[in-house]
Protein backbone atom coordinates (compact mmCIF):
# COMPACT_ATOMS: atom_id res chain seq x y z
CA UNK A 1 0.00 0.00 0.00
CA UNK A 2 1.08 3.72 -0.21
CA UNK A 3 1.28 5.64 2.55
CA UNK A 4 0.71 9.73 2.42
CA UNK A 5 2.73 9.91 5.77
CA UNK A 6 2.76 8.65 9.61
CA UNK A 7 0.08 7.03 10.60
CA UNK A 8 -2.04 8.44 13.91
CA UNK A 9 -3.44 5.39 15.63
CA UNK A 10 -7.18 6.09 16.50
CA UNK A 11 -9.63 4.31 18.32
CA UNK A 12 -12.42 3.04 15.51
CA UNK A 13 -15.30 4.74 17.03
CA UNK A 14 -13.27 7.87 16.99
CA UNK A 15 -12.57 7.81 13.33
CA UNK A 16 -15.88 6.47 12.18
CA UNK A 17 -17.01 9.42 14.24
CA UNK A 18 -14.74 11.93 12.51
CA UNK A 19 -15.77 10.68 9.12
CA UNK A 20 -19.35 11.10 9.91
CA UNK A 21 -18.49 14.19 11.36
CA UNK A 22 -16.28 15.30 7.65
CA UNK A 23 -18.91 14.33 5.26
CA UNK A 24 -22.10 16.43 7.20
CA UNK A 25 -19.63 19.51 7.03
CA UNK A 26 -18.18 19.07 3.17
CA UNK A 27 -19.54 22.53 2.28
CA UNK A 28 -17.30 24.84 3.71
CA UNK A 29 -14.03 23.25 2.09
CA UNK A 30 -16.24 23.22 -1.63
CA UNK A 31 -16.65 26.44 -0.51
CA UNK A 32 -13.61 27.74 -0.28
CA UNK A 33 -12.33 25.27 -3.35
CA UNK A 34 -14.80 27.24 -5.82
CA UNK A 35 -13.73 30.15 -4.42
CA UNK A 36 -9.96 29.81 -5.36
CA UNK A 37 -11.18 29.56 -9.27
CA UNK A 38 -11.29 25.07 -8.73
CA UNK A 39 -13.96 23.40 -10.87
CA UNK A 40 -16.09 20.75 -8.91
CA UNK A 41 -18.14 18.30 -10.18
CA UNK A 42 -20.89 16.17 -7.98
CA UNK A 43 -21.90 12.96 -8.77
CA UNK A 44 -25.30 11.16 -7.90
CA UNK A 45 -23.67 8.01 -7.40
CA UNK A 46 -19.94 6.36 -8.49
CA UNK A 47 -20.63 7.06 -12.07
CA UNK A 48 -17.35 8.55 -13.81
CA UNK A 49 -13.90 7.86 -14.18
CA UNK A 50 -12.42 10.15 -10.64
CA UNK A 51 -8.91 9.70 -12.16
CA UNK A 52 -9.53 11.18 -15.22
CA UNK A 53 -11.31 14.25 -13.87
CA UNK A 54 -8.85 14.59 -11.64
CA UNK A 55 -5.97 14.64 -13.88
CA UNK A 56 -7.55 17.84 -15.49
CA UNK A 57 -7.67 19.61 -12.53
CA UNK A 58 -11.16 19.05 -11.60
CA UNK A 59 -12.59 18.34 -7.70
CA UNK A 60 -14.63 15.46 -8.01
CA UNK A 61 -17.27 14.35 -5.11
CA UNK A 62 -20.03 12.08 -4.45
CA UNK A 63 -22.67 13.71 -3.09
CA UNK A 64 -23.16 12.63 0.97
CA UNK A 65 -25.97 10.94 1.45
CA UNK A 66 -27.85 13.35 3.75
CA UNK A 67 -28.35 15.69 0.51
CA UNK A 68 -29.18 12.47 -1.57
CA UNK A 69 -31.77 11.86 1.15
CA UNK A 70 -32.78 15.60 1.92
CA UNK A 71 -33.58 15.90 -1.90
CA UNK A 72 -36.18 13.54 -2.00
CA UNK A 73 -37.81 15.13 0.50
CA UNK A 74 -38.74 18.68 -0.26
CA UNK A 75 -40.76 19.19 3.12
CA UNK A 76 -37.60 18.64 5.19
CA UNK A 77 -35.51 20.90 6.97
CA UNK A 78 -32.34 20.12 5.43
CA UNK A 79 -33.97 20.59 1.91
CA UNK A 80 -32.76 24.00 1.29
CA UNK A 81 -29.11 22.91 2.55
CA UNK A 82 -29.24 20.16 0.13
CA UNK A 83 -30.08 22.35 -2.92
CA UNK A 84 -27.71 24.71 -1.39
CA UNK A 85 -24.76 22.28 -1.40
CA UNK A 86 -25.48 20.65 -5.03
CA UNK A 87 -25.22 24.96 -6.17
CA UNK A 88 -21.65 24.38 -4.92
CA UNK A 89 -20.76 22.46 -8.26
CA UNK A 90 -20.21 23.56 -11.28
CA UNK A 91 -21.76 20.47 -12.97
CA UNK A 92 -24.13 18.04 -11.37
CA UNK A 93 -23.85 13.87 -12.94
CA UNK A 94 -26.67 12.21 -13.05
CA UNK A 95 -26.97 8.84 -14.78
CA UNK A 96 -29.65 9.07 -17.40
CA UNK A 97 -31.69 6.37 -16.86
CA UNK A 98 -32.13 6.57 -12.69
CA UNK A 99 -34.54 8.66 -10.86
CA UNK A 100 -33.06 8.86 -7.12
CA UNK A 101 -32.94 12.80 -7.34
CA UNK A 102 -36.17 13.68 -8.61
CA UNK A 103 -36.69 15.87 -11.98
CA UNK A 104 -37.94 18.95 -10.27
CA UNK A 105 -34.95 19.18 -8.48
CA UNK A 106 -32.48 18.54 -10.97
CA UNK A 107 -33.77 21.47 -13.29
CA UNK A 108 -32.84 23.79 -10.56
CA UNK A 109 -29.34 22.64 -11.02
CA UNK A 110 -26.58 22.49 -13.39
CA UNK A 111 -26.67 18.66 -14.75
CA UNK A 112 -25.31 16.90 -17.32
CA UNK A 113 -26.45 13.37 -17.81
CA UNK A 114 -24.46 9.71 -18.29
CA UNK A 115 -25.84 7.02 -20.60
CA UNK A 116 -25.85 3.91 -20.71
CA UNK A 117 -21.95 2.51 -20.27
CA UNK A 118 -22.12 -0.23 -23.08
CA UNK A 119 -19.67 -3.28 -23.85
CA UNK A 120 -16.41 -4.60 -22.36
CA UNK A 121 -12.78 -4.49 -23.26
CA UNK A 122 -12.03 -2.89 -26.33
CA UNK A 123 -15.70 -1.98 -27.53
CA UNK A 124 -16.10 -0.95 -23.90
CA UNK A 125 -12.94 1.57 -23.68
CA UNK A 126 -14.15 3.39 -26.96
CA UNK A 127 -17.99 3.80 -25.50
CA UNK A 128 -15.99 5.22 -22.14
CA UNK A 129 -13.62 7.41 -23.65
CA UNK A 130 -16.37 9.30 -26.30
CA UNK A 131 -18.79 9.71 -22.68
CA UNK A 132 -15.78 10.60 -20.44
CA UNK A 133 -14.64 13.42 -22.93
CA UNK A 134 -18.35 14.41 -23.79
CA UNK A 135 -18.24 15.24 -19.61
CA UNK A 136 -15.03 16.90 -19.96
CA UNK A 137 -15.83 19.36 -22.34
CA UNK A 138 -19.00 20.13 -20.46
CA UNK A 139 -16.82 21.90 -17.77
CA UNK A 140 -14.73 23.44 -20.34
CA UNK A 141 -11.98 21.27 -21.06
CA UNK A 142 -10.51 21.24 -24.73
CA UNK A 143 -7.64 18.80 -24.26
CA UNK A 144 -9.39 15.18 -25.29
CA UNK A 145 -6.55 13.22 -23.21
CA UNK A 146 -5.18 13.52 -20.03
CA UNK A 147 -1.37 14.16 -19.01
CA UNK A 148 0.13 10.67 -18.17
CA UNK A 149 2.02 12.13 -15.50
CA UNK A 150 -1.23 13.71 -13.87
CA UNK A 151 -2.91 10.51 -14.40
CA UNK A 152 -0.80 8.58 -12.94
CA UNK A 153 -0.75 10.83 -9.74
CA UNK A 154 -4.24 10.43 -9.18
CA UNK A 155 -4.64 6.11 -10.03
CA UNK A 156 -2.07 5.90 -7.09
CA UNK A 157 -4.46 7.78 -4.55
CA UNK A 158 -7.50 6.11 -6.10
CA UNK A 159 -6.04 3.20 -6.04
CA UNK A 160 -4.98 3.33 -2.44
CA UNK A 161 -8.50 4.29 -1.69
CA UNK A 162 -10.05 1.78 -3.67
CA UNK A 163 -7.58 -0.96 -2.07
CA UNK A 164 -8.14 -0.53 1.50
CA UNK A 165 -11.91 -0.47 1.06
CA UNK A 166 -11.94 -3.93 -0.60
CA UNK A 167 -9.92 -4.99 2.27
CA UNK A 168 -12.37 -3.45 5.00
CA UNK A 169 -15.68 -4.82 3.50
CA UNK A 170 -14.08 -8.06 2.69
CA UNK A 171 -11.77 -9.18 5.32
CA UNK A 172 -12.16 -7.15 8.11
CA UNK A 173 -16.05 -6.75 7.44
CA UNK A 174 -16.78 -8.29 10.34
CA UNK A 175 -15.33 -5.70 12.57
CA UNK A 176 -18.19 -3.39 11.50
CA UNK A 177 -21.94 -3.57 11.62
CA UNK A 178 -24.03 -2.79 7.98
CA UNK A 179 -24.53 0.57 8.84
CA UNK A 180 -20.45 1.43 9.80
CA UNK A 181 -19.65 -0.44 6.21
CA UNK A 182 -22.46 1.64 4.53
CA UNK A 183 -20.67 4.69 6.09
CA UNK A 184 -17.53 3.46 4.42
CA UNK A 185 -18.98 3.50 1.37
CA UNK A 186 -20.57 6.67 1.26
CA UNK A 187 -17.26 8.47 2.69
CA UNK A 188 -14.60 6.74 0.07
CA UNK A 189 -15.26 8.99 -2.60
CA UNK A 190 -17.13 11.71 -1.17
CA UNK A 191 -14.57 13.38 0.53
CA UNK A 192 -11.82 14.81 -0.92
CA UNK A 193 -9.50 12.24 -2.12
CA UNK A 194 -6.67 12.33 0.47
CA UNK A 195 -8.65 12.98 3.13
CA UNK A 196 -10.60 9.63 2.42
CA UNK A 197 -6.74 7.99 2.12
CA UNK A 198 -6.29 9.55 5.52
CA UNK A 199 -8.73 8.33 7.22
CA UNK A 200 -9.49 5.38 5.76
CA UNK A 201 -5.51 4.33 6.61
CA UNK A 202 -5.94 4.95 9.97
CA UNK A 203 -8.83 2.94 10.21
CA UNK A 204 -7.46 -0.13 8.19
CA UNK A 205 -4.49 -0.18 10.40
CA UNK A 206 -6.98 0.20 13.90
CA UNK A 207 -8.76 -3.11 12.67
CA UNK A 208 -5.73 -4.54 10.92
CA UNK A 209 -4.94 -7.18 14.20
CA UNK A 210 -8.71 -7.94 13.94
CA UNK A 211 -9.50 -11.66 13.47
CA UNK A 212 -12.83 -11.75 11.78
CA UNK A 213 -13.04 -14.89 10.15
CA UNK A 214 -16.19 -16.92 9.23
CA UNK A 215 -17.47 -19.77 9.78
CA UNK A 216 -17.39 -22.06 6.73
CA UNK A 217 -20.62 -23.53 7.59
CA UNK A 218 -22.58 -20.31 7.15
CA UNK A 219 -23.73 -19.46 3.81
CA UNK A 220 -22.94 -16.20 2.55
CA UNK A 221 -25.58 -13.75 0.63
CA UNK A 222 -25.51 -10.93 -1.66
CA UNK A 223 -27.80 -8.04 -0.73
CA UNK A 224 -29.38 -6.28 -3.89
CA UNK A 225 -31.03 -2.81 -2.81
CA UNK A 226 -31.35 0.31 -3.66
CA UNK A 227 -30.05 3.58 -1.82
CA UNK A 228 -31.87 2.61 1.67
CA UNK A 229 -29.79 2.15 4.87
CA UNK A 230 -28.25 -0.97 5.38
CA UNK A 231 -28.78 -1.01 9.20
CA UNK A 232 -31.66 -3.31 9.26
CA UNK A 233 -29.43 -6.08 7.20
CA UNK A 234 -27.81 -7.02 10.89
CA UNK A 235 -30.83 -8.79 11.52
CA UNK A 236 -30.79 -11.03 8.32
CA UNK A 237 -27.16 -12.33 10.03
CA UNK A 238 -29.32 -14.08 12.11
CA UNK A 239 -30.72 -16.33 9.93
CA UNK A 240 -27.38 -18.67 9.78
CA UNK A 241 -25.86 -15.77 6.77
CA UNK A 242 -23.79 -13.73 6.60
CA UNK A 243 -23.62 -10.56 3.89
CA UNK A 244 -20.21 -10.86 1.93
CA UNK A 245 -21.51 -8.56 -1.23
CA UNK A 246 -23.80 -6.19 -2.00
CA UNK A 247 -25.51 -4.81 -4.93
CA UNK A 248 -26.30 -1.96 -4.17
CA UNK A 249 -26.28 2.09 -5.05
CA UNK A 250 -22.88 3.00 -3.63
CA UNK A 251 -22.54 0.28 -2.38
CA UNK A 252 -19.30 -2.68 -2.46
CA UNK A 253 -19.04 -3.02 -6.71
CA UNK A 254 -17.76 0.96 -6.37
CA UNK A 255 -14.24 -0.62 -5.25
CA UNK A 256 -14.29 -4.06 -7.25
CA UNK A 257 -11.47 -2.47 -10.05
CA UNK A 258 -7.93 -2.02 -10.17
CA UNK A 259 -5.09 -0.92 -12.25
CA UNK A 260 -1.69 -0.95 -12.79
CA UNK A 261 -0.05 2.20 -11.21
CA UNK A 262 3.07 2.06 -13.49
CA UNK A 263 1.40 1.22 -16.52
CA UNK A 264 3.17 3.11 -20.18
CA UNK A 265 -0.74 3.68 -21.27
CA UNK A 266 -2.23 4.65 -18.33
CA UNK A 267 -5.12 6.20 -20.14
CA UNK A 268 -5.71 2.79 -22.15
CA UNK A 269 -5.45 0.79 -18.94
CA UNK A 270 -7.61 2.69 -16.64
CA UNK A 271 -10.35 2.78 -19.35
CA UNK A 272 -10.21 -0.85 -20.24
CA UNK A 273 -10.25 -1.51 -15.91
CA UNK A 274 -13.39 0.38 -15.73
CA UNK A 275 -15.03 -0.78 -19.14
CA UNK A 276 -15.38 -4.61 -16.48
CA UNK A 277 -17.25 -2.23 -13.54
CA UNK A 278 -20.33 -3.31 -12.79
CA UNK A 279 -22.41 0.08 -12.92
CA UNK A 280 -25.42 0.18 -11.66
CA UNK A 281 -28.86 -0.61 -12.99
CA UNK A 282 -29.43 2.92 -14.53
CA UNK A 283 -26.22 3.19 -16.16
CA UNK A 284 -25.16 -0.99 -17.44
CA UNK A 285 -28.11 -2.97 -18.94
CA UNK A 286 -29.41 -6.28 -17.09
CA UNK A 287 -27.51 -8.91 -19.51
CA UNK A 288 -24.42 -7.05 -19.20
CA UNK A 289 -24.60 -6.83 -15.42
CA UNK A 290 -25.61 -10.81 -14.94
CA UNK A 291 -22.29 -11.38 -16.92
CA UNK A 292 -20.28 -9.14 -14.51
CA UNK A 293 -21.73 -10.26 -11.36
CA UNK A 294 -24.11 -12.55 -11.02
CA UNK A 295 -22.50 -15.22 -13.14
CA UNK A 296 -19.32 -14.76 -10.82
CA UNK A 297 -21.27 -15.62 -7.72
CA UNK A 298 -20.44 -19.10 -7.17
CA UNK A 299 -16.80 -18.42 -7.97
CA UNK A 300 -17.18 -16.52 -4.34
CA UNK A 301 -19.04 -19.18 -2.49
CA UNK A 302 -21.85 -16.93 -2.70
CA UNK A 303 -24.92 -19.12 -2.46
CA UNK A 304 -28.02 -17.04 -1.80
CA UNK A 305 -28.90 -13.35 -3.28
CA UNK A 306 -31.62 -11.60 -1.52
CA UNK A 307 -33.59 -8.71 -3.88
CA UNK A 308 -35.26 -5.77 -2.63
CA UNK A 309 -37.49 -4.04 -4.28
CA UNK A 310 -37.14 -0.71 -5.04
CA UNK A 311 -38.33 2.78 -5.63
CA UNK A 312 -36.39 3.05 -8.61
CA UNK A 313 -37.57 1.84 -11.42
CA UNK A 314 -34.51 0.91 -13.06
CA UNK A 315 -33.47 -1.07 -10.32
CA UNK A 316 -36.61 -3.42 -10.59
CA UNK A 317 -36.38 -3.32 -14.18
CA UNK A 318 -33.35 -5.52 -13.38
CA UNK A 319 -34.66 -7.71 -11.04
CA UNK A 320 -36.52 -10.36 -12.85
CA UNK A 321 -33.19 -10.46 -15.12
CA UNK A 322 -30.77 -11.28 -11.64
CA UNK A 323 -33.87 -13.89 -10.03
CA UNK A 324 -33.72 -15.90 -13.38
CA UNK A 325 -29.93 -15.71 -13.87
CA UNK A 326 -29.80 -16.74 -10.27
CA UNK A 327 -31.89 -19.82 -10.98
CA UNK A 328 -30.14 -21.63 -14.05
CA UNK A 329 -26.84 -21.28 -12.54
CA UNK A 330 -28.33 -22.61 -8.38
CA UNK A 331 -28.13 -19.80 -6.59
CA UNK A 332 -30.78 -19.71 -4.05
CA UNK A 333 -32.84 -16.30 -4.74
CA UNK A 334 -35.44 -14.41 -3.34
CA UNK A 335 -37.22 -10.97 -4.09
CA UNK A 336 -38.94 -9.27 -0.78
CA UNK A 337 -40.91 -6.15 -0.30
CA UNK A 338 -38.82 -2.76 1.33
CA UNK A 339 -41.46 -2.57 4.11
CA UNK A 340 -41.50 -6.48 5.14
CA UNK A 341 -37.61 -7.66 4.82
CA UNK A 342 -37.00 -9.58 7.66
CA UNK A 343 -40.33 -11.98 8.14
CA UNK A 344 -40.34 -12.39 4.25
CA UNK A 345 -36.96 -13.48 4.77
CA UNK A 346 -37.65 -15.65 7.79
CA UNK A 347 -40.26 -17.21 5.57
CA UNK A 348 -38.23 -18.02 3.07
CA UNK A 349 -35.55 -19.50 5.00
CA UNK A 350 -37.57 -21.19 7.15
CA UNK A 351 -39.11 -22.64 3.54
CA UNK A 352 -35.94 -23.67 2.30
CA UNK A 353 -34.67 -26.18 5.85
CA UNK A 354 -38.22 -27.68 5.14
CA UNK A 355 -38.08 -28.58 1.81
CA UNK A 356 -35.63 -30.61 0.74
CA UNK A 357 -36.03 -29.31 -3.13
CA UNK A 358 -37.46 -25.95 -2.52
CA UNK A 359 -38.85 -24.01 -5.84
CA UNK A 360 -37.61 -20.67 -5.14
CA UNK A 361 -40.60 -17.98 -5.65
CA UNK A 362 -40.67 -14.60 -5.44
CA UNK A 363 -42.20 -13.27 -2.23
CA UNK A 364 -44.70 -9.86 -2.35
Amino acid sequence: MVFTGAIVTMDKAAILEKMQHTLENLSDQFARLKHSGKKIIFTQCDSVLYEVCAAHGLVVSKLPRWVMTSLRTPDSLLYANALEYCRLADLLVVPQHCTIIPHDVLQQLPVHTIPHYEGFAEDGVVSLHTIVYSLLQCTGVTQEYPDEEKLQQAVVVYEEIRKIMRSLTTMYAGAFTQGQLQLLCDAAFTLLPQQSVELLQQLYHTVESTHCSVDEKVSKMLIYSDFSDWDIYDNLQEYDAVIAQDDSCNGRRQFDISCHTSSQNMYYELLYAYSFKSWCPGMRKASERCELVYKALPNYDITRVVCIQSFLQSRNDHLHAIYEQCVLQGTDAVIVHPESIIPQFKEYITALKTREHFDIEILY
